[in-house]
């Protein structure tokens, strides 16, 4: 495993001024369905950090159900690094973790973390370390408690070619969920198609109790159904979460929730929590922190998968890029079909491409992400410089 210290090496005395920072908001209209609640639309901003004529680019969530969000008052924040040498803000921002929300200074050290590679002509994958062995598979994921529609979405993946890995968001009632599963089987089979369900906890709540073995026995009616994998099914302490692992045979359990943020779950992670470990987008707090914790969890013998923040843009080709560069079983974090339209209309040239699959990968300097920002100016509901 790296230091901290031996993974920043390559972002030290980098000098040139940060001229501008631009932050585009765009409204995305979606209902997404989940065992805590329900999204009707959530808020994205695109942030552009500009130094000598390079630009870094990066995207995230910054609340949910807020179509009138404040980003006026969510840009204070970023006046400060107007004028920093480059690894001036990546030392600024990384000081600021766990003062200010985790996605921001995830946010804030993509883009810079980009714009490094782009000014040093390097890709960033390379700067950190990383070098992609393989191209990864995306997954298609199905948020819905309809049995019509998860079926419906199902048969969609797999004429698309896309049903090897699918997600299913699970609602923490056996009944249903076992429905879902089923609903899937019927039209992919195993042999075809990986299924990972995703509970968000909704097995045990924080206030709630629950015995290990209470949660296994719901577990393997999952797993009887035809559920490979089983994400988050409960909020447990983490050695709760390896007797359950233990107490579940072959269905494979991955944590999420306890890999939050990055730099906390590096020192609290147990060996046999689940089989693979959800390194989940704008939870982390830092990319950097998110490649420190990738390394201890293969340390103590199990495997990783990139997740997903609903991401559309700029993120999801940085994450594609970091599950390639950290060997994910898959990644969640792909653009997609009428969410990312606006971003697509801007797109001059990406590193990625999750069109294919699996996810095709060509070297760049930073993450290669080129946008138009004139259209992005046009497709954005609010700008703020």
């Amino acid at each position: 495993m790296r230091t901290e210290k031996e993974l920043l090496q390559g972002f030290k005395g980098i000098e040139a001024r940060i001229s501008r920072i631009s932050l585009y908001l765009r409204n995305v209209h979606a209902v997404s369905q989940f065992s805590f609640g329900v999204w009707n639309s959530r808020q994205h901003v695109l942030l552009a950090i500009e130094a000598e004529g390079e630009v870094g680019f990066a995207e995230s969530i910054v609340a949910v159900n807020q179509p009138k969000f404040d980003l006026a008052a969510y840009g204070r924040e970023f006046a400060e690094l107007r004028g920093c040498g480059i690894s001036e803000a990546l030392e600024k921002v990384r000081a600021r973790r766990g003062l200010w929300q985790e996605r921001l200074t995830e946010l804030l050290e993509m883009a810079l973390l980009d714009l490094v590679g782009k000014y040093l002509k390097r890709p960033t994958l390379r700067l950190l370390g990383l070098l992609p062995e393989k191209s990864v598979y995306g997954v298609s994921v199905i948020l819905s408690s309809s049995v019509k529609e998860v079926e419906q979405k199902a048969k969609e993946a797999r004429e698309r070619n896309r049903a090897k890995f699918l997600k299913l968001k699970l609602f923490g009632e056996v009944e249903l969920d076992q429905s879902l599963i089923l609903a899937v089987r019927q039209v992919c089979s195993k042999e075809e198609s990986y299924l990972i369900g995703d509970v968000n906890g909704g097995y045990c709540q924080p206030n709630e109790k629950r015995s290990v073995r209470e949660l296994a026995d719901k577990l393997r009616i999952l797993y009887e159904a035809g559920l490979n994998a089983c994400e988050d099914p409960a909020y447990i302490s983490n050695k709760e979460w390896v007797s359950l692992q233990e107490a579940c045979g072959a269905l494979c359990l991955i944590p999420d929730y306890p890999l939050r943020p990055a730099r906390q779950a590096i020192h609290t992670i147990l060996p046999g929590m689940g089989r693979i470990y959800n390194v989940h987008p704008a939870t982390m707090g830092s990319l950097i922190d998110a490649v420190l914790l990738v390394e201890k969890i293969k340390a103590v013998g199990a495997r990783v998968m990139i997740g997903d923040d609903s991401l559309v843009g700029p993120a999801a080709t940085v994450w594609q890029q970091l599950a390639m560069g950290l060997g994910a079983e898959w990644v969640e974090a792909v653009e997609k079909e009428g969410d990312s339209d606006f971003f697509c209309r801007a797109v001059v040239d990406l590193a990625t491409d999750s069109r294919c699959f699996p996810i095709s990968y060509k070297e760049k300097n930073g993450f290669g992400i080129e946008l138009n920002e004139e259209i992005l100016r046009e497709e954005a509901e609010k700008v703020l410089e």
